[in-house]
């Protein structure tokens, strides 16, 4: 069995948050290489692909079914094609952005799904 996860985040959302703890949400969520990526664009460019980013962990949290601590996963590209990336293993993702909206959908393969336990 696989898992899906999709989740959608309001773009201001995560302007708002950078705007008011600058530099330590930025650390404390994305990786070096996600910050690096998002950066290279000016806003409002910056904030849809951090949104995105931010988008897909959620989704892989809710595929899971388990919290996840953000910096142990990473969006990465392999050509164009993006995976989230968690204990080197890489899940297929789709990212898509607009002004207002990021939104991710993303697909956990049924090795790295943990077993349920209990009733």
């Amino acid at each position: 069995m696989v898992s899906f996860g999709i989740d959608l985040v309001e773009v201001s959302r995560i302007r708002r948050l950078l705007e008011r703890r600058g530099e330590r949400a930025l650390v404390r969520l994305f990786s070096p290489g996600e910050i690096e990526y998002a950066l290279r664009a000016r806003p409002p460019l910056s904030y849809q692909r951090l949104a995105a980013r931010f988008a897909a962990k959620e989704a892989f949290i809710k595929a899971l079914g388990r919290p996840v601590p953000f910096r142990e996963m990473e969006v990465v590209s392999k050509g164009k094609q993006p995976y989230l990336r968690w204990r080197g293993n890489d899940c297929p993702l789709s990212l898509s952005h607009t002004g207002d909206f990021a939104i991710a959908l993303v697909v956990i393969p049924k090795e790295l799904i943990p077993p349920r336990t209990g009733p």
